[in-house]
């Protein structure tokens, strides 16, 4: 008994390390200046730069097209989503604030997402070893279970990191990635 006792004190648990991981973003957030990663190239580039959405945004708010010359390259769907959010300031703080905190948001769906489709693919994975007859291999261990990995080495993955803080829009186009790998999973066309 107190082997099972220590055991699952000692256990690693999964929504401690996910929110330490949204922390550390929050904390990252509040020193862009000292980072400077919104002008680094292996962050933000062209594509993915949310000064070049400002950009694309302010064009389009003139009745330009932001397609025109070589200002924006990114999606649509972002310049309708993510735009209005450059124009937005919270008390007096810029506009980097409100969409660094959406990719904060963004990355945290993303990991909840594919911790949701793993655990999907793994118990579609035990109901067949079951109707095997091999069950028994699939018993509940004391690690964390594979999806829960799966979701905590994208929170803490450096990059995805980096730019969540670098000012870009990757984490919003991560979420739209995996949203559609969650609705193929759990094989519906229209995930709401």
């Amino acid at each position: 008994m107190k082997k099972d006792e220590n055991n699952t004190t000692t256990k690693p648990h999964f929504w401690k390390w996910a929110i330490a991981s949204v922390i550390f973003r929050l904390i990252l957030i509040y020193f862009p200046k000292n980072l400077n990663l919104a002008t680094r190239p292996e962050v933000s580039t062209p594509v993915t730069s949310l000064r070049r959405l400002a950009d694309g945004y302010w064009l389009t708010q003139s009745s330009m097209s932001p397609y025109a010359g070589s200002m924006y390259h990114g999606s649509p769907l972002l310049l309708s989503i993510l735009g209005p959010l450059t124009l937005k300031k919270i008390e007096g703080q810029p506009y980097h604030l409100l969409c660094s905190l959406v990719s904060v948001i963004a990355d945290f769906i993303s990991a909840m997402l594919i911790r949701a489709t793993g655990l999907n693919l793994r118990m579609t994975y035990c109901e067949r070893l079951q109707l095997l007859g091999l069950g028994k291999l699939f018993e509940i261990s004391e690690i964390l279970p594979s999806e829960d990995i799966a979701a905590l080495v994208y929170l803490w993955n450096p990059f995805t990191i980096v730019t969540c803080v670098g000012f870009n829009t990757t984490p919003v186009e991560n979420l739209f990635i995996i949203s559609s790998l969650y609705g193929a999973c759990i094989r519906n066309l229209t995930v709401r």
